[in-house]
């Protein structure tokens, strides 16, 4: 078990087609343009279908960029 990180790896693949990205990469620039988040592209990682988030900042950093991505997401 993880005792320490401050990381979440989720899978987004299953919003690529209606965002219109062919991969993490695609959806990590689309993000960053879009709702001001910056996620690290999983194929850095090996894996393409997810993007890294860090949670190492603030409470009310961390608010806002779910609350950007929700809203971005929300119209995938």
């Amino acid at each position: 078990k993880a005792t320490g990180a401050f990381y979440v790896f989720p899978n987004v693949s299953g919003t690529y087609k209606a965002m219109g990205v062919k991969g993490s990469l695609d959806f990590s620039s689309k993000v960053l343009e879009e709702a001001k988040v910056a996620v690290v592209p999983g194929i850095a990682f090996g894996c393409d279908e997810n993007v890294r988030l860090s949670f190492a900042t603030s409470m009310e950093s961390i608010q806002k960029g779910c609350d950007r991505l929700e809203a971005m997401l929300g119209k995938a």
